[in-house]
């Protein structure tokens, strides 16, 4: 993936309500169409990749100097490696499932379902879309069928149809295969869906990954295939801040970022890692062990404390031999499922699975969450609970929201 600079302009704007995933668009229509850009990028904010916009950019170019007019927009396909794996995970989160069929010749979009109920595709809808000013007239259009259709309703005027409601997915991408202009992108690097505050451990897993991958541990801080400043963590208004990973040792299990600041006490067998992300001025005592946790900036882990499975806000203190931690989900057992079985035996052996069993709070991703300012004290236990800022915690939580 190469990094190109380009003349771009971004620009925050809030909708005066929730408008759907394409109702905002259409009402900022002027905004974004200031300037006359030649096309724009929209991107869902929930979502985390490698982003390879500029690659996007270069695709929707080549496509468009081919077919010798404007395209109607490309589309981010994501490839997944396990297929199996990616759309059990994603119905387990009840999420949304768009599909793209593209003629494997061409990369033009044929046809795009949300959820099927069969597989007609291994192409996933990303998130990601390049378009230009034909998309408003396709908005434009969707506004006006919306409208139609609520005052024909005998529901009108009820609250019940909002046509300033605008759904990327049915009301722009189901239609687009029909004019014959549409591409896809394929992408088969790491892709995610942020829906819950597990779902950012899961981000923080990806992108330490990828950095260890890259080879961006402390002895090849040179090996960076981004624009990054000279100067290690030092920001320059031009660059981006060096990302250096800890070293494998007895007390690093990589990939594990440690940011320079953090004060740590590798005595008496502490041991951080893998998936671990620690922040600004965050002092780790001796014997501590973090494993698969984004600590953040200003807390303070005390000797012999464990966390595990959890996100600790800022300005934390977790007391000596404390523990926060989350069951978590174990990937690996759902595709040995998998494996095992397949069709409603799969779906009765998955629901039966520990990892699936909602106990406690639900949809917590079976992590724990201490919110800023947060004091365990000594040896108190906190299990998949999430807990509200500034309180103290002196006795054991399991499965709680602290209020």
């Amino acid at each position: 993936m190469k990094y190109q600079r380009r003349n771009c302009s971004i620009k925050y704007l809030k909708e005066f309500k929730a408008l759907g995933t394409a109702g905002g668009l259409y009402f900022f229509r002027e905004e974004i169409m200031k300037g006359n850009p030649d096309n724009f990028l929209v991107i869902h904010g929930d979502i985390v990749c490698e982003f390879p916009l500029s690659d996007i950019i270069d695709f929707y170019e080549a496509k468009q100097e081919l077919s010798k007019q404007k395209l109607d927009g490309v589309l981010f396909g994501i490839k997944p490696t396990n297929y199996d794996l990616f759309t059990t995970m994603k119905n387990t989160e009840k999420s949304s499932l768009g599909v793209i069929v593209s003629d494997k010749t061409t990369g033009k979009v044929v046809h795009y379902v949300e959820n099927p109920e069969t597989k007609i595709s291994d192409v996933f809808n990303g998130g990601i879309y390049l378009f230009n000013d034909q998309l408003f007239k396709r908005l434009g259009n969707a506004k006006i069928s919306k409208i139609t259709q609520a005052q024909n309703s005998s529901n009108f005027g009820s609250g019940h149809d909002d046509e300033d409601i605008i759904s990327m997915e049915t009301d722009i991408l189901r239609n687009l295969p029909e004019y014959g202009n549409t591409y896809v992108y394929e992408y088969r690097g790491f892709w995610h869906a942020i829906k819950t505050p597990a779902d950012a451990l899961t981000a923080n897993k990806l992108y330490l990954e990828k950095l260890n991958k890259a080879g961006l541990s402390s002895t090849n801080p040179s090996a960076v295939s981004s624009p990054i400043s000279s100067t290690p963590l030092h920001r320059r208004q031009d660059t981006v801040d060096r990302i250096i990973l800890q070293q494998a040792s007895v007390n690093i299990v990589p990939p594990v970022f440690i940011h320079p600041t953090a004060k740590i006490d590798y005595e008496q067998g502490t041991k951080i890692g893998p998936y671990v992300s620690i922040g600004e001025n965050v002092v780790v005592g001796a014997g501590a062990r973090i494993t698969n946790s984004i600590v953040l900036d200003d807390v303070t882990i005390r000797s012999g404390a464990l966390i595990s499975n959890s996100i600790i806000s800022y300005n934390c203190t977790i007391g000596s031999w404390a523990r926060v931690e989350g069951t978590g989900i174990n990937t690996a057992s759902i595709t040995e499922i998998l494996k095992q079985a397949g069709g409603e035996k799969f779906k009765e052996l998955l629901a039966a699975h520990e990892s699936f069993k909602v106990i406690g709070i639900k949809d917590s991703g079976h992590i724990s969450i201490l919110g800023s300012g947060t004091d365990v004290s000594e040896e108190a236990y906190v299990l998949n609970s999430f807990i509200l800022p500034n309180k103290s915690i002196k006795h054991d939580v399991k499965y709680e929201i602290v209020m």
